[in-house]
This record gives C-alpha cells, sequence and structure tokens, in this order.
C-alpha cells in the first residue's frame, strides 16, 4: 500500500525519542560496546564543544498526530556549524555563514523499502537550510503542511553528510520532482601500511601537539582557510566548513572510550613545523576486526615540507603500534609525492563525503574547498 507521505513531518526529537534512536543504532555503530556503553558514548557525545548550545538536534519523522511517539519511522542528527562561502556574484570575499553536517541517519529493518527515510531527507531541507535559498519558496502540497520552524535553524546555506549507501542521498531533493540532493564529491583516500614505511629523518625542529596543542591550531587553520580559499579561482561558488567550534576535535573525542582502554592511551593528536606553515592532525581507530588506523583529519603542507610531515605521522603511528595511515584528498601534487614515498591512492566506498549547497549555483559549478577528514560528523 503506497505511504501518504502527507500525513508525516519532521520534529526534533524528545529525550524518550533521542534514546530510542541510539538504541536502534547499537548494532550498527556501536560494534564492540555493550548497550550501556554504546548509550553512554553517545550521551557523552552531547557535552561535546560541537553538540552544546543547541548545535546538535535528533530528527524523528512520525505522523503528524503523533510527534512524541517512540514508534518513530526513522531519525537522523544534524550539527550546526560555522562555515564559509564565496559567492562570485559578490565578490572574492569568504563570509561566513551557519552550514550543517548530517550524522546517524537511520531506517529500522522493519521501515526500509517504503520511502520512509528518503522522504525524511528531502523535509530535512526545509528544516535547516535558509529558506530564501532553496530552489523553490513553495512547500510541496503534496507533503501537506511544512515543519514547523526550531529555533536557531532554517539559516543553512550547505550542508554534508557522509554516506555509506553510495550515492542514495542524490535523490533526496527538496521537492518531489527535484531530485537535487546531496552530491558526492572527492572519494580520493591515500593510505601508507606504516610496517612497510621508513620513517624518515627530520631536518626541522617539529612540535609535537596535544589536545590544548591541536585546538589552538585549528584557530589558526581557520583563518589560513579563510585566506586560501579566497585565493582560489573559481567560475561558480566555493564553500568550506571550518575546524574550530569543535568540529575537528569531533574525530578523536567520539573514538575516546576505546582510546582509553589502550596501554597507553595516546595522547598526541597532531605535529606542527616551527613556522606552523606545514602541519597535520589525526585521530587513531583501534577497534578490531579493521587493523588499527591512524586517519588524518587535517594535512597542510607543501612540496618541500610533505616528506618530513609524512615522516612525523609515521613516526607516532609505529610509536601507538598502528597498521595503516590514510589522508582523504590530497592535492594532485601531494598524491604524487605521497606515492613516491610507498602509498597507494584508491576511491573508497564508504564514507562518501557528499553535499548540498543552497543558492544559485547548481552543484556542478561549485567547490568544496578542504574536503578533508576534519569535517566529518
Amino acid at each position: 500500500m503506497a505511504i501518504d507521505f502527507s500525513t508525516l513531518s519532521l520534529f526534533p526529537a524528545t529525550a524518550e525519542q533521542v534514546l530510542v534512536a541510539r538504541q536502534r543504532t547499537l548494532h550498527e555503530w556501536g560494534k564492540g560496546l555493550t548497550l550501556e556503553e554504546h548509550l553512554a558514548r553517545d550521551a557523552s557525545q552531547d557535552q561535546f564543544d560541537g553538540s552544546r548550545n543547541g548545535r546538535l538536534i535528533t530528527w524523528v519523522l512520525t505522523p503528524r498526530d503523533e510527534p512524541r511517539t517512540l514508534e518513530f519511522k526513522c531519525a537522523c542528527e544534524t550539527f550546526k556549524r560555522t562555515g564559509l562561502v564565496i559567492d562570485p556574484a559578490e565578490g572574492a570575499t569568504a563570509k561566513a555563514v551557519a552550514c550543517y553536517g548530517i550524522a546517524s541517519v537511520f531506517t529500522p529493518p522493519e521501515n526500509r523499502g517504503k520511502g520512509f527515510g528518503r522522504h525524511m531527507m528531502r523535509l530535512l531541507h526545509w528544516v535547516i537550510a535558509d529558506e530564501d535559498l532553496l530552489p523553490t519558496s513553495e512547500f510541496p502540497v503534496a507533503w501537506g503542511a511544512p515543519p514547523l520552524r526550531v529555533e536557531g535553524t532554517r539559516n543553512g546555506h550547505f550542508s554534508a553528510l557522509w554516506s555509506d549507501v553510495g550515492d542514495f542521498y542524490s535523490a533526496c531533493g527538496p521537492a518531489p520532482d527535484i531530485h537535487d540532493g546531496w552530491v558526492v564529491r572527492g572519494t580520493a583516500t591515500t593510505v601508507w601500511g606504516v610496517d612497510s614505511t621508513p620513517v624518515s629523518d627530520a631536518t626541522l625542529e617539529w612540535t609535537w601537539l596535544d589536545d590544548s596543542g591541536v585546538s589552538e591550531l585549528w584557530v589558526e587553520d581557520a583563518e589560513k582557510i579563510r585566506q586560501d580559499i579566497q585565493k582560489e579561482p573559481s567560475a561558480g561558488g566555493i564553500f568550506a566548513f571550518l575546524p574550530t567550534q569543535g568540529v575537528a576535535s569531533f574525530q578523536h573525542r567520539r573514538l575516546e572510550f576505546f582510546l582509553q582502554r589502550l596501554a597507553p592511551p595516546p595522547d598526541t593528536w597532531g605535529v606542527a613545523s616551527p613556522d606552523r606553515a606545514a602541519y597535520a592532525t589525526w585521530t587513531i581507530d583501534p577497534r578490531p576486526p579493521a587493523p588499527r588506523t591512524l586517519s588524518v583529519s587535517r594535512l597542510c603542507a607543501d612540496p618541500q615540507t610533505f616528506g618530513e610531515l609524512v615522516g612525523r605521522i609515521m613516526e607516532v603511528a609505529k610509536k601507538n603500534d598502528v597498521k595503516c595511515v590514510e589522508v582523504w584528498n590530497l592535492s594532485p601534487e601531494l598524491k604524487t609525492l605521497a606515492g613516491t614515498l610507498g602509498a597507494n591512492t584508491h576511491e573508497r566506498k564508504e564514507h562518501l563525503p557528499a553535499f548540498k549547497f543552497y543558492g544559485r549555483e547548481s552543484e556542478a559549478n561549485v567547490a568544496w574547498a578542504f574536503n578533508e577528514r576534519f569535517c566529518w560528523c
């Protein structure tokens, strides 16, 4: 029987609905954890810098007349962030804007194959996007009344998610006959096997960075990102997430439960050259059965410093018994250099970065600058 989507709407979850949403995802994202540990980890996430003050919202798709039901069809999360946008029509100055990272999109097995997940994501545009930037100002009649306005939302200039279901989200547009949803962009993954990669000697006095050190670096990095995208030639728009306000720190905070089980737990999360012109930050994922992996969340280097920077990353990887190092979307020049340093580059099939740009430019004409691991949520 066809679903009448006009009888459904998207609501911010109650505390009870948030708990149920998290319980449902145990088998998907709680591997290696008991239910109690899984819920405790998710509860700790509520206190992350990127989650506080209303930045994290869980959304549920429910019947309009039962917004508090615990039998909701599906759920997702949004993290409100600050990003930068350059609109060529307005000049080359980067403008700070609200934007969103989307996570934990989950439909329980009994509700799959009925269109609930797709409809939830179509409605999501109407609760996070700046309404003046949507391709149509009229909410689709076939979907009933628009979702209720939630304070602090409906202001996004772009959003992104990281798909494990291919390009499914590309069909989740803001209207029934508009299929321009989230577009996959930038899946290049460069990987080193740590055991087979030697540690190069250092000629510079590199600085190792702990928690507070990487937090200071990301403040500097946000300014560098702003300066760099203003130098980027583009006929269309350009956008970028910023690493501050807990965005980049999410990468290792999310894995902290597992990292604290290591003896000793890692305490170094980045490295920088003396002039702070070359640097990298990372997290370490020790969860079996995959080999222990160091994932570079942000990397800045030129061809002259790249080799030494890779050497420092390998140094900390070997110290922490890491087997694999990966970095996303190196520039073509650095990707070629990485190959001479023993790396292989491939297009990955999971965690696919996908974005939706809300504005006059189509996604085909928009560049995602600094599409690296740091902004994944």
